[in-house]
């Protein structure tokens, strides 16, 4: 039975209603929670994936996911999401280990 793969955008426009409002740094920190929030709600689904769309910009948020991924979820695994499915989209696939 093959594993359904959960998608999260992380756009700020996909994941806010407010997001006009926000300052960038706020914006930032919001998708961090959302990040951390969908990890934790994932941890015991073992053997699951998450593909996270974080985008193609300067690449802040992305190292701050890998910089959250290796400080506070060491046992998940990690890679770019296959470039077939997101293209330059940007996108990391996190395997629940």
């Amino acid at each position: 039975m093959k594993t359904q793969t959960l998608v999260v955008d992380l756009h700020i426009e996909r994941i806010a209603k407010a997001y006009r409002t926000f300052a960038p740094a706020d914006s930032l920190i919001y998708q961090l929670e959302v990040f951390e929030r969908t990890l934790q709600a994932n941890r015991l689904k073992k053997g699951g994936q998450i593909d996270f769309i974080h985008g193609s910009g300067t690449g802040v948020l992305r190292s701050e996911l890998i910089k959250i991924l290796n400080q506070k979820f060491p046992e998940f695994s990690y890679e770019d999401a296959p470039f077939t499915t997101y293209g330059y989209q940007g996108a990391i696939r996190v395997t629940v280990r």
